[in-house]
Order: C-alpha cells, then sequence, then structure tokens
C-alpha cells in the first residue's frame, strides 16, 4: 500500500461472545474461548448471523455496538430457540473468526498482527490460524507492541495528531467524507 492505509471494523469481534458470556455465565469473557469449545457451531444459525448487510459492505467502513448489540442477536436468535447456550456462543466465536478471515484473505496479506481481548481467547487464536492456513496469526506482543495498550497507544496516537492540528484519514478508516482533525481541547 505505500504510504497509505486502510483501517477498519471487519465485524463484531469480541463484543457479541462477551455479551453471551455476560449473560449466561456471569462473567465478563469467555477464557481461553472455554466455552465455546464445548458448543457445537450451528451452521443455520451462523448463516442468518453471516447474512447481515455489514458484512457486504466495502472497506472502509466503522460499526461497533450500535449494530452488534443484544437486540441484533436476539433477532437473530428468533427461530432458533433449540440451541444451548454454549452452541450460541460457539456460533459466535465462527462467526468473528469468519468475518476477520474474510476480510483478510481480500488482501495480500501474509501475516495478521492480533490485539486486544482476542490475544487471549487461544481457542478463537487457533481457529483463525487454522482459517487463515498460509497467513501466520500472531499477537502484536511478538512484533513489539502490547496487544494489551494498543487501543490506548491508538488513542495517544489520535490525541498527538489533535494537539499537532494534523487531520485523521477519516476516508481511509471510517468511510466518511471528509479528513478531520478530531477531537477538542478544553482549558
Amino acid at each position: 500500500l505505500g504510504d497509505s492505509f486502510l483501517g477498519y471494523d471487519t465485524g463484531p469481534g469480541n463484543v457479541l461472545m462477551d455479551m453471551w458470556t455476560e449473560q449466561h455465565q456471569g462473567r465478563s469473557f469467555d477464557k481461553e474461548g472455554a466455552w465455546a469449545k464445548r458448543g457445537e457451531v450451528d451452521a443455520s444459525l451462523l448463516n442468518d448471523l453471516l447474512h447481515e448487510p455489514y458484512f457486504l459492505k466495502t472497506a472502509p467502513k466503522s460499526t461497533g455496538r450500535e449494530l452488534f448489540n443484544r437486540a441484533w442477536l436476539e433477532a437473530r436468535l428468533q427461530n432458533h430457540t433449540n440451541l444451548t447456550p454454549q452452541d450460541v456462543q460457539a456460533t459466535l466465536l465462527e462467526l468473528t473468526v469468519l468475518s476477520i478471515a474474510d476480510e483478510v484473505t481480500k488482501s495480500a496479506a501474509d501475516l495478521l498482527l492480533v490485539c486486544g481481548g482476542g490475544v487471549k481467547n487461544s481457542f478463537l487464536m487457533q481457529r483463525l490460524s487454522k482459517r487463515l492456513s498460509g497467513i501466520e496469526v500472531v499477537p502484536t506482543d511478538e512484533h513489539g507492541v502490547s496487544s494489551d495498550y494498543m487501543e490506548a497507544m491508538a488513542f495517544a496516537w489520535l490525541a498527538y495528531k489533535r494537539v499537532h492540528h494534523e487531520e485523521v484519514e477519516l476516508k481511509a478508516i471510517t468511510g466518511a467524507s471528509e479528513n478531520g482533525i478530531l477531537g477538542g481541547i478544553y482549558e
């Protein structure tokens, strides 16, 4: 890509898995993906989840909890009342794997650097590695950047850009119509 870059959300990431774990296990996340690993992926539910129009959008694009939330999931679960909670969790993990892998395979990447909570989900990392055969899948830690602090580092970069009155390339990241200087400084 030379001097240009592209950044965007591939899908729900851990949001749906964490929400489902909280609802059914009383924990904030599925440690190591152990609960999902005990479940079975339901192909019918996975197909319904993958029919979300967001997945058909081309990059750049941006999403979050405003789309992938409890109401979104409950609407799709209405036709799948026979599933155990752990089968739903396994299916949500597979949705995350597919939404990431499908976007990565559109590029010429031979390396996927993973950060955030997904790094700590060994089952998710295994599934990503298997799905992305031929592409190295590793935590950013292995390249000198803490996977725990990546988001904080991104916000520090955004703050730097703001303080120095430098635009952020929003068109390349979110698909916004204009690049811009983000945030505000208050004294």
